[in-house]
This record gives C-alpha cells, structure tokens and sequence, in this order.
C-alpha cells in the first residue's frame, strides 16, 4: 500500500494521543493490517514476508463508547492460522504483572474446542508492551520467556526448552535510551521509538529510516484527526487517573488507618482483609464460570468492588 506521507513535512510538535494511549494503539493496529503485521515481525521476530495473514479475533468498533466487554484494549491476533498472538500495551506498573500476564497467556493457549484433540492446540504468545521492568532492577530492553528444564543445566548450552509453544514476551520502552548503537537500526528498536514517540519531530525521524513506519504514520494522523477516536482516547486518560487517584486515596486511607491503631498492625490487618474478600470473589466468580468479569475486575479496582457489593462481600 503506497499512501500520500508529505503531510509529514508539516507536522510539528507533541502527539495529542500517542501509541502508549492504549485505545489509540489498538486503533492503529485494527485499522492497518500492514503495520500490524510489520510490529509483529519486529517484535517476535519473523521475517515479515513469512506472515501472510494476521486476522484479529476480538475487534471492536472503533469510535464506538467502549463497554464492559472491550474495556480491556489487549488485541488478540491469529496469525497465519497457526499461532495466538496477544498484544499488550500497558503503562500503569502493576506489580502483580507477571502473573496477570501468565493468566492471560494461559486463557491463550487454551485454544481447542471440545472434541479436539491436543495436537490441534496452536502455538500461544503473550507480548506485553511495557513503561517499566516488571522485575525491579532487571533493566531488559527485550525479554523472552519460555518453559525450560534449568535443573540439569551447567550452562547456556544444556538448556533444554519443553516447549516453544507457551511464550511469553516483554518489551520495555523505558530501555529504549539504553539499546546499544550497534542494534539501534534493527526493526524492534525503530517500532518501539514509535510507540514511544510523544511528538510528531520524533516520527519523521523514524519515517525517514523506515518505509512501514512512514506508512503508520498515516493512518495514525487520520485516526487523531477522527473526533469519535479523540474522545474514546481521551476516556481512556480519564479512567487511567481516576484509577490511580482511586489507588492513592486508598492508600491515603490504608495509612490514616494504621496510624490511628498502629502502622504495623493496621497495614498487615488491612492487607490481609483484602485480599481475603478478593480471594473469596475470585472463588464465586470461577464458581459462576465468570471469566470475562474475572478478568476485568484484575484491572479495574471499581468494577471489583462493584461485584463485591454483587456477592454481598462488602
């Protein structure tokens, strides 16, 4: 696809919503099937001219206010009918990431219907696009994960892999400024500046280097140019700080708390309430075989509390 990029030549100054606004990513990837397909192969990576076909399972309506269903922006991608891909750009630092990113990967992998047999299960990645390492102090640009034997290896080389299927991937754009010179004209490092570019300078940069970019650069300025795709990423900003603001008043009150009947005793009473009442609506929604408002509720702290009321926890 060849599109008309002289725009570029005159657009200057910070992007409204950029990629890290994760409605506008996926409304990037869900509108163009090339870049899609180009961040995958940099990402994963493979040769772009092996994926002929990168279908997305779970689309939304772009422009459309987003429901409880879709509140969840990760864009689930079969590519070339033989493999899961479930693509992740998250900013906030959850610090319970990795399991939440296991669970997920996990729900990937189960991808067979009933009668199928497993062989017929496909291949499973998880790629969480990241502003931090969800490991302290482990300051990795790229990460990949996979299931392995360690206890019979001496070395890198004895390393047996159980399987390639069961991947999990983490892209941490805060070590961008740390990829060395030497790597810094390779596909994966040129796509994860443009998800992280805040300013219009930043992307004729890229473009200059890089034909796909120059393209997403695109049909990125017809999605922030799109009102109805302005005001669901403007939504998204709003939830992401009524959500901290959320945390941090019960932080507030967690502290306020302890100091009125101890700071040891109030923090480890209040911590172990919780999670015991978080424990219990686990449980009942597994019960009800609730998965999706299992999910949710494991990023959206309100909805939680919303089904906690449900179940008479609270």
């Amino acid at each position: 696809m060849n599109l008309n990029t002289d725009f570029l030549q005159n657009m200057s100054g910070p992007l409204d919503y950029p990629l890290t606004n994760d409605y506008m990513f996926r409304a990037l990837m869900q509108s163009s099937n090339d870049t899609l397909r180009h961040l995958l192969a940099a990402l994963l990576p493979v040769p772009y001219e092996e994926i002929q076909s990168c279908e997305i399972l779970n689309p939304i309506i772009l422009g459309e206010a987003i429901d409880n269903k879709t509140c969840i922006m990760d864009v689930r991608v079969c590519m070339n009918n033989d493999r899961m891909i479930n693509l992740e750009m998250q900013m906030y630092p959850y610090k319970a990431w990795p399991k939440r990113a296991l669970f997920y990967l996990c729900r990937l992998y189960c991808n067979i219907e009933r009668g199928q047999n497993y062989s017929e299960i496909l291949p499973a990645v998880h790629i969480g696009i990241l502003n931090e390492s969800p490991f302290p102090g482990l300051n990795r640009f790229y990460s990949k994960y996979e299931l392995a034997d360690i206890e019979n290896a001496e070395n890198i080389e004895d390393i047996h892999i159980f399987t390639g299927d069961f991947s999990l991937r983490v892209l941490d754009l805060s070590q961008t400024d740390n990829v060395p010179e030497n790597e810094r004209s390779s596909e994966r490092y040129l796509w994860a500046r443009l998800l992280r570019a805040t300013t219009w300078e930043e992307i004729k940069m890229l473009a200059e280097k890089n034909e796909a970019i120059r393209e997403a650069s695109t049909h990125l300025r017809i999605l922030t140019k799109d009102e109805k795709i302005r005001l669901q990423c403007e939504g998204r900003e709003m939830y992401e700080h009524d959500m901290a603001t959320i945390r941090s008043e019960g932080m507030d009150e967690g502290i306020a708390l302890g100091m009125s009947r101890g700071i040891s005793q109030g923090i480890s009473q209040g911590i172990s309430q919780g999670q015991e009442r978080v424990n219990q609506l686990n449980r009942r929604l597994l019960g009800d075989n609730r998965m999706d408002d299992l999910m949710r509720s494991m990023d959206d702290p309100a909805y939680q509390k919303q089904l906690m009321k449900e179940y008479g926890i609270l």
